[in-house]
């Protein structure tokens, strides 16, 4: 399958946001400083260099280097940056990265180049954040 990146024409609502590298270290305390009950309606999920946070995108908290996502209306378990999108049909993509990955919902970035599941995330708890911090200080 030969595609690339476009510019995507109609931005959708953000449901997600991802930090990769330092980012990701700026987006867990973008999330640490939020209220206690703005949190709550968070999901997290973390890997060595990346953290995915999932919510309403009034929600979502806003740092240097964050790419917002959300999934589209073609592809709901594919989640896109909201600023581009591959110019090959959706379905056809998310059917063919399921027949390879699995049926989950997945994060996909174009640089840099990730594929990250997203059925791993759980409620943006003080325990899971400092899980999380402890992994990174590994």
């Amino acid at each position: 399958m030969n595609w690339h990146w476009r510019a995507e024409g109609a931005p959708p609502t953000p449901q997600g946001a991802i930090g990769i590298g330092a980012a990701s270290r700026r987006l867990l305390d973008a999330v640490e400083r939020l209220q206690s009950h703005a949190r709550e309606t968070l999901a997290l999920t973390a890997n060595d260099d990346s953290l995915i946070v999932a919510g309403a995108a009034e929600a979502l908290p806003w740092c240097e280097g964050v790419v917002y996502l959300a999934p589209r209306a073609e592809a709901t378990t594919l989640w896109l940056p909201t600023h581009e999108r591959p110019d090959l049909p959706l379905d056809l993509l998310a059917r063919a990265i399921a027949r390879r990955h699995g049926p989950a919902p997945l994060a996909m970035l174009r640089a840099p180049r990730r594929l990250l599941p997203l059925q791993r995330a759980l409620p943006a708890s003080d325990a899971l954040l400092a899980r999380i911090r402890a992994h990174w200080r590994d």
